[in-house]
């Protein structure tokens, strides 16, 4: 596995243990929604996380987000992105990007702070 897989499995599995989800291992097989349990606001969580460690994204223009169904998904939309010396090649808006990827993680923890809030 090459280290942009290991960052994504890696992200992946620390997402669905803070969702409490049943994950031990994750594979490249595994449908996010179905196999793992993810809604659509893990995935874009998930999404905003990957956008700030590898600073690349690849649903800008290269990859449609509709099309990404399983682990071994996101991994290949990543990849495309990077060229042989792992520099990003779809950075046509990096600054815009990594403040959307902010945006999305400060949202979701708004969103978790509040449910916590009603909870108690």
């Amino acid at each position: 596995m090459n280290n942009i897989e290991n960052v994504i499995h890696e992200v992946v599995l620390k997402v669905a243990i803070e969702k409490e989800l049943d994950v031990s291992v994750v594979q490249n097989n595994q449908n996010l929604i179905d196999d793992i349990g993810f809604k659509s606001i893990d995935m874009a969580r998930i999404i905003a996380i990957l956008e700030s460690r590898l600073e690349a994204d690849p649903f800008s223009e290269l990859v449609p987000i509709t099309s990404i169904q399983t682990v071994g998904d996101l991994c290949h939309a990543y990849k495309l992105c990077f060229s042989k010396d792992d520099q990003p090649m779809c950075q046509p808006n990096l600054e815009v990007s990594k403040n959307r990827a902010k945006m999305r993680l400060n949202s979701t923890a708004m969103r978790g702070e509040r449910r916590n809030k009603l909870r108690s």
